[in-house]
């Protein structure tokens, strides 16, 4: 996600003489934080590069953290120095594999306009540490906890990327950012018990139990805790919900623009073996018995680890069921699967988008408005091809099939070449499949145990120094939404006070309210707003709509309820169909053996069912 630490903050906000209570923490030591000030008299308490676990190098890396014998130290530790991010490609440089999107390049430069100097990057392997904000009011006890996970697709991300300040200070909850593993340091697996993989995210769940044990000396409840993620940090927050490892660990979760039922979240065993393969090649070492492949690995320079090693694959959580015989699996199965059968933890989620998260995808350069019939296809077309497992040619005529009923669904009636028009439509297809549906599925499983509540984000920031770079046709892309959830408009340098719009600073007051009331109260607008915003019912499948007209709860006409259906019911069905060829073997006995009957029997239902929708 974003490349940018926004806490080196403002120069506005600046160390108080007089420092914060010290905290002694259990089996650790005691730290000393720094009160973070603005207009010197708004102040919250910081306590930041705290170490969670021990260092995850040498014979600790590729392996679990360890956090039952935490790093312990004499004295007072100064808790006032920000940790080195964990190791990742500099988003300042080329990176091949996995390049900064564009709507991450505009929200890192949003940011840094918003600080006088910039911290230097730093990057270390020993690297697992978190920050905890505090209020500075003695009078409160038994604050709510929000642990936040960045994003950054699992290869990339801070926890100082965004400034929890004004969270803090107005909506009096502690804030807790988390760093955690990224890239093959989080997610290589030797798919056995010697490296079972998903390291980031047990670094996470070691997190979640120092705050357990912890945040109570900070003022906080251990017994209230939010798990708050965006993007990667929102699918971290969906695996959470389905792991056993985390069971008991949070009562609440929002997940931001990520969404762990999306397609290719997740990697599965079969698929990895090649990428063993890779890098056992790439650094010389023995591929068999992978006990000497991580003891080679270990060996090896953290950065040329970084540089050679991080291109070889899409570093994300594995599956890694039967990985171990001595512990049970982190990700068991699929989470489709696992929300499926309910297996996971019930507790209240709120859970969203932006209306054009990836638009910015088709902001051409060149000026062209839209995209022309012949781009509008061959891009549905592709995305559709990867939903389909291909294992011989005879599935050729049966994609068409499947590709025909996505086409005759999204088909714009009546038929135009207009590429505004086409554009629109290849974004409603985009977003409906990947974010809308995804968020609707996971919303159907949950709500029958605990209350779910949904939002769409439609409102493009007022202010214009927060759409440069954005094209006008664009509503909200990628990453904006995080301008009102942490009150970016009051953020601002002085001399940047009067570019931020008066309606962006109130909007963000209600986002922050909303979200934080959630955290209190599990409902966001329990207290101090006067929204209506229903949780999510089967029968009545309501969203919040946040627009720059109101915030309302959606209806047919805003929410595209039949989309979802498409996609989560319908589809599925059609593909199911579509590629039967593809997974049952032929027989030689003649065109009329039971299997090519049972594939015509596939075909003539597939097309009966595309005569019934037309």
């Amino acid at each position: 996600m974003i490349r940018v630490i926004v806490l080196s903050m403002l120069t506005s906000l600046v160390l108080s003489a007089k420092e914060p209570k010290q905290i002694t923490l259990a089996n650790q030591g005691t730290i000393a934080g720094m009160y973070i000030t603005r207009f010197r008299t708004k102040r919250i308490a910081a306590y930041v590069g705290i170490p969670y676990a021990q260092p995850p190098i040498d014979l600790r890396r590729f392996a679990p953290p360890e956090y039952t014998d935490l790093p312990q130290w004499e004295g007072t530790r100064n808790a006032t120095i920000y940790a080195p991010d964990c190791m990742q490609s500099d988003p300042k440089k080329e990176d091949v594999q996995n390049p900064l999107s564009k709507h991450d390049e505009l929200f890192t430069k949003l940011l840094e306009s918003q600080l006088e100097e910039p911290r230097k990057k730093e990057y270390s392997e020993d690297c697992l540490y978190l920050n905890v904000y505090v209020p500075d009011d003695p009078r409160i006890e038994g604050f709510p906890t929000m642990v936040w996970f960045h994003g950054g697709d699992f290869v990339r991300g801070s926890p100082n990327d965004l400034n929890p300040f004004q969270l803090v200070l107005k909506q009096k909850i502690i804030f807790v950012s988390v760093a955690y593993r990224l890239n093959i340091f989080g997610f290589f697996s030797t798919l056995d018990t010697e490296a079972q993989g998903n390291f980031g995210l047990l670094d996470q769940v070691a997190a979640l139990n120092w705050v357990k044990n912890n945040i109570e000396s900070f003022g906080g409840d251990p017994d209230n805790v939010c798990i708050f993620g965006h993007d990667a940090g929102a699918v971290s927050v969906g695996i959470h919900l389905i792991s056993s490892y985390s069971s008991g660990l949070f009562q609440k979760a929002i997940a931001m623009s990520g969404n762990v039922l999306s397609p290719g979240t997740v990697n599965i065993a079969r698929k990895e073996i090649i990428t063993v393969d890779k890098v056992a090649s790439a650094f010389s070492c023995f591929r068999k018995p992978t006990f000497q492949l991580l003891d080679c690995l270990r060996r090896v320079n953290y950065q040329a680890l970084l540089d050679i090693g991080g291109p070889l694959a899409e570093w994300r959580p594995i599956v890694d069921s039967g990985f171990s015989n001595v512990s049970g699996a982190f990700l068991p199965d699929l989470p489709s699967k696992l929300f499926k059968d309910e297996i996971f933890t019930p507790v209240p989620v709120l859970t969203g988008y932006t209306n054009m998260e990836d638009a910015l995808l088709l902001d051409k350069e060149d000026g062209k408005e839209g995209i022309s019939q012949r781009e509008y296809d061959l891009m549905r077309e592709e995305i559709i091809l990867s939903d389909i497992t291909i294992d011989n040619s005879s599935c050729f005529t049966n994609q068409h099939h499947i590709q025909d009923a996505v086409a005759f669904f999204y088909k714009p009636i009546p038929p135009t070449t207009n590429e505004t028009i086409l554009r629109k439509q290849f974004l409603d297809f985009y977003t409906d499949k990947v974010h809308g549906a995804t968020t609707y599925q996971l919303a159907k499983h949950l709500s029958k145990h605990a209350p779910v509540y949904l939002y769409r984000f439609d409102l493009k920031p007022f202010s214009d120094i927060a759409n440069e770079g954005i094209s006008d046709w664009i509503g909200v892309p990628h990453n904006f939404d995080l301008i009102f959830t942490f009150g970016m408009p009051y953020l601002a340098l002085p001399e940047d006070f009067s570019k931020w719009d008066y309606r962006d600073k109130s909007i963000s007051e209600i986002m922050m309210k909303m979200w934080t009331n959630f955290a209190w109260y599990s409902h966001p607008t329990n207290s101090g707003v006067i929204i209506e915003w229903e949780p999510f019912e089967e029968e009545k499948p309501g969203y919040l709509i946040i627009s720059r007209l109101n915030f309302r709860m959606s209806t047919p006409d805003t929410i595209n309820y039949k989309a979802f259906e498409f996609w989560t019911d319908f589809y599925p069905k059609v593909v199911e169909i579509g590629t039967k060829c593809c997974k049952e073997t032929l027989e030689d006995s003649g065109t009329d053996s039971i299997v090519t009957r049972r594939v015509i029997r596939s075909l003539v239902s597939l097309h009966i069912i595309l005569v019934l929708m037309s």
